[in-house]
């Protein structure tokens, strides 16, 4: 009786492969729904800065700073690792 061996080697590259487009949808997906959230946080907290009696310049330069500790450039770029394997 003969006995089929069947190349195991490949498979878990295969799967993986597979998986990358259906990883970065689902990833693309949650980016662009936190992003949503963030732009409406963003907007309530400035509402709510005005109807605070805060004046509009500052309740604007306010929630700018707040808007910008959600970017998520600001976070992979400190965490870059070209950054440190650049350092002498």
């Amino acid at each position: 009786m003969m006995t089929t061996r069947t190349r195991t080697d490949l498979t878990v590259p295969v799967a993986l492969a597979a998986m990358v487009p259906l990883v970065a949808l689902r990833l693309g997906v949650t980016f662009l729904r936190v992003k949503a959230k963030r732009r409406g946080a963003v907007r309530r907290f400035r509402r709510a800065l005005q109807g605070a009696g805060m004046a509009s310049e500052f309740a604007d330069r306010l929630a700018a700073e707040y808007e910008s500790y959600g970017r998520l450039r600001s976070y992979v770029g400190k965490a870059s690792a070209l950054r440190f394997l650049s350092r002498p």
